[in-house]
């Protein structure tokens, strides 16, 4: 697989920390938690994935900002990674768009359940304990392959 990073935000529970720890040990590919990382040599990238928690509706604040000061450095083939409470795929098609409109190619985005105790969700325990599990690391892994797959394309 060409050389690939994934540039993530994983704040309260840790949720797409997990899932993009799980890659990394089943696929070479380079994380960074944008939280302790201020630059990335994109140089060495063909692909890079963006990767966070879902946060009022929308990936982490610091993504946007790094994508912001980065943005011309960044290759332009990318995807999308993210963990929400529901994980049904519209935030992770939301980002995607947002991707698109300025120019990136988007090879794909994987979204999955991730344990989330906003707002009035942690009064009732939460929403999607236990997640990611182990078939959520499976399905993002397999993922993974097939943009492995596009970009050798």
């Amino acid at each position: 697989m060409n050389k690939i990073a994934i540039i993530y935000a994983s704040i309260h529970h840790k949720n797409t920390e997990k899932l993009v720890t799980g890659i990394s040990k089943e696929i070479e590919i380079d994380i960074f938690n944008i939280n302790k990382v201020k630059e990335v040599d994109f140089s060495k990238y063909e692909t890079i994935g963006f990767a966070s928690g879902i946060y009022m509706g929308k990936f982490h604040q610091s993504i946007y900002k790094f994508l912001e000061k980065q943005e011309a450095d960044i290759p332009k083939k990318t995807f999308v990674l993210c963990t929400s409470g529901i994980g049904k795929g519209r935030y992770a098609k939301k980002f995607y768009s947002y991707l698109q409109d300025r120019g990136f190619e988007v090879l794909g985005a994987f979204e999955c359940k991730g344990f989330d105790t906003y707002g009035l969700f942690k009064f009732f325990g939460g929403l999607a304990k236990g997640h990611p599990n182990t078939k959520d690391i499976e399905n993002v892994v397999t993922f993974m392959k097939s943009i492995g797959a596009k970009i050798l394309l």
